[in-house]
């Protein structure tokens, strides 16, 4: 596979959504450095709603949520111009005026009331950003910024309104979202300027995560709940109470403001994403006869749902293509939106569990089909560490394995679709036990025969960077690693990071500043003593998550102990390459690395990379 085949591709396709005039979805488009767009289909045509915007939110840093339809409603945010935007009856209008105080994410339409909820962050507000849910006039210039219907709590995410009733999540420092939030009802007066009455609680148990309200089509209210050990839907109407109560979670967590994997169809059905196995199915969910069925067979991961009455549309995710938008007709017929074609000589996903410290681990392996030998290995750790990896169709993945190197992807302890008890393995053990696991996870491939344990690599971005740090200077598996904005000094994560995650290592590594010593132990900045394999460190300099200078700090400590390094920064990134430049450099830069640590033949179409104290 090419460079530009791996880098372009088609379109990406995110976040559905449906009403009366059509059906909406988020689209990357690959020529534009990934520009998000609003498409939507209509009467069988395609057309672009928003092609001189970049559909984006920047709430909680990592977005999401940054668009609604309703009717003949279309809002969105534009981080082009930095304001909230109306399409209405064809006719783009602002909504609120340019300012840099206010980011709004997780907008929902409430055309009966002619508002428009939303998130919004407050960065005028001291010590920290403020959050709120706000409402803003479908019919003014909303000079103030919205309306504060909700505020108080730290955090806010999905508020929907129907009836006059307002639902919402919500959770405090220090808990992430997965930790523990509530979800919340409130009366909203006709005039949303009166506010709210009669707040209460629908579900806040203590070290319980719930989350994702949503309205089903007979008034009933619905929403997930891990009191289980599993993110189980939970419908409340009335007195009466049904829960799906399966061993497999039907939710993930919350990153970004988007609407969650499920909505409801038609009058008494609920359409969510079930994952087992490591992949994501979509289940439909009767919640009064309990029964339960499996529309669309043989999907890797479920994005997003949407419905418009008793039809349903789906982006659906394969392990053999690029995700597609199938749309589910009353009757059960399939037909597809937005199609995608097969990738022919694809290497499908093998599904691996290893015995690792705290119990087993579950991986995704990709071997090189025309391989004869064991082939070189690329390990690779996904962020978060609260995230996961599914065997979701990935160009890069693709890319590599046609290269000649077979990838281990691990969903190491913490990771979450596995149920609690596994994402709860990973407290105060952050650095130590997700380490052990991909250790495990790798020699248990290369002990099998399939891959070469003389060459295999570690790549991670983010907190799959600090893994990755962590991973070589603790032991000896690696021979080489790739970090990605990664993690190398905990004490100077947990004083610089953003609101969002400033709280978060407080569970995974220790409180701070009482738990110092622990951090310091294991920054793999302060262990590079252990160090002895090639390293190439790729940073943006706009990153607000994991700021550039641990990525300064980490070569500078690497170069002088006389190890081969090679430092890439990327002007005008932030936390994640967007551009095709900074995309393209850094996918060039890691096939000159690898092919050089390795002693693989040069790809003629990348440059040589420049590695630092690397022998000749």
């Amino acid at each position: 596979m090419s460079i530009d085949q791996a880098l372009v591709g088609a379109d990406s396709i995110r976040q559905v959504r449906a009403s009366a005039n059509g059906v909406f979805w988020l689209a990357g488009i690959a020529a534009e450095d990934g520009r998000m767009t609003i498409r939507r289909w209509h009467d069988g045509e395609v057309t672009d709603i928003t092609p001189s915007s970049n559909v984006r939110s920047r709430v909680m840093e990592y977005g999401g949520g940054a668009y609604a339809v309703s009717n003949d409603l279309v809002a969105w945010c534009d981080d082009l111009t930095q304001r909230l935007w109306l399409c209405e009856k064809n006719s783009p209008r602002p909504l609120t005026p340019v300012s840099t105080r206010f980011r709004y994410g997780g907008l929902a339409l409430a055309p009966e009331r002619r508002l428009l909820l939303a998130v919004r962050e407050d960065h005028d507000a001291r010590p920290e950003e403020r959050s709120e849910i706000v409402a803003l006039s479908l019919d003014s210039d909303n000079a103030g910024g919205g309306h504060v219907l909700v505020t108080g709590a730290d955090f806010y995410a999905g508020p929907a309104l129907r009836d006059g009733q307002l639902a919402w999540f919500q959770w405090m420092h220090p808990n992430m979202s997965w930790d523990a939030s509530q979800v919340c009802i409130a009366s909203c007066q006709d005039d949303a300027a009166d506010g709210l009455s009669r707040v209460a609680p629908v579900a806040a148990d203590a070290g319980v995560s719930a989350q994702h309200p949503l309205w089903l089509g007979d008034g009933s209210i619905a929403f997930v709940t891990d009191d289980s050990g599993y993110w189980n839907w939970r419908v409340i109407h009335g007195d009466e109470t049904y829960t799906w109560s399966t061993p497999h979670d039907c939710s993930v967590p919350v990153w970004v403001l988007d609407s969650p994997p499920a909505c409801a169809v038609g009058e008494d059905l609920l359409a969510t994403v079930q994952i087992a196995g490591g992949r994501g199915a979509l289940a439909l969910w009767q919640p009064r006869s309990g029964g339960v069925t499996y529309p669309l067979p043989d999907t890797a991961m479920i994005e997003s749902v949407a419905s418009r009455g008793d039809e349903l549309f789906v982006i659906a995710q394969w392990t053999d293509r690029p995700a597609s938008l199938v749309r589910i007709s009353p009757t059960g017929e399939r037909s597809e939106i937005v199609t995608s074609e097969p990738l022919a000589d694809a290497s499908r996903p093998v599904y691996r569990w290893s015995e690792g410290k705290a119990g087993p681990v579950q991986s995704w392996f990709y071997p090189v089909p025309t391989a004869t030998a064991a082939s070189p290995l690329l390990v690779l750790t996904h962020g978060g560490p609260t995230s996961v990896h599914y065997p979701s169709f990935d160009r890069m993945v693709q890319f590599w394995v046609s290269r000649g190197i077979a990838v281990l992807d691990v969903n190491y302890s913490g990771s979450s679709g596995f149920g609690r008890a596994y994402r709860d393995r990973l407290a105060g053990q952050w650095g130590v036990l997700d380490v052990a696991d991909v250790v495990a996870a790798t020699r248990e491939v290369c002990q099998a025969g399939l891959a070469d344990p003389e060459r295999v690599a570690i790549a991670g971005g983010s907190a799959g960077g600090y893994t990755t740090l962590q991973a070589l200077v603790t032991s000896d598996t690696f021979s080489a690693g790739i970090s990605s904005y990664g993690i190398g000094d905990l004490r100077a994560l947990v004083k610089q990071t953003h609101k969002a995650e400033s709280h978060y290592t407080f569970s995974l590594v220790a409180p701070w500043p009482e738990g110092e010593q622990i951090y310091q132990d294991r920054s793999p900045i302060t262990q590079l003593d252990q160090l002895s394999t090639p390293m190439l460190i790729m940073q943006g300099l706009e990153d607000r998550v994991v700021p550039p200078q641990q990525a300064f700090d980490m070569a500078a400590a690497v170069r002088a102990k006389g190890l081969p390094v090679a430092l890439v920064t990327f002007e005008h990134e932030g936390h994640g390459f967007r551009s095709l430049t900074a995309r393209r450099q850094a996918l060039e830069a890691q096939v000159s690395f690898l092919e050089q640590v390795f002693g693989l033949p040069h790809s003629q179409d990348v440059a040589p990379l420049a590695i630092e104290n690397l022998p000749s």
